[in-house]
């Protein structure tokens, strides 16, 4: 579960928070006190990591490499794949 700041409070503490989900590599909920939506901070290390899975789903290698982890067909000879099409 997140830590969750009002926008006051991180606002007030906002390098303490930066240091937080860097060393915690946890993210930190800012949640308006009147219900509206909130934002999310994350580590930059941890938005590098999702922004690079999100361009491997739009490119569609994570589905190949879906495809490829559910193949039982036995062994893949590394000489028989194509990996400018990976």
């Amino acid at each position: 579960m997140p830590s969750v700041y009002t926008p006051s409070k991180a606002r007030a503490n906002l390098f303490g928070i930066i240091r937080q989900v860097n060393e915690q590599q946890a993210p930190v909920l800012i949640s308006p006190a009147d219900g509206s939506k909130g934002a999310v901070v994350v580590s930059e290390d941890e938005w590098r990591s999702i922004a690079e899975t999100m361009y491997l789903e739009t490119t569609g290698v994570l589905s190949r490499v879906r495809e490829r982890e559910a193949d039982d067909s036995g062994t893949t000879d590394v000489d028989d794949i194509d990996w400018n099409v990976l």
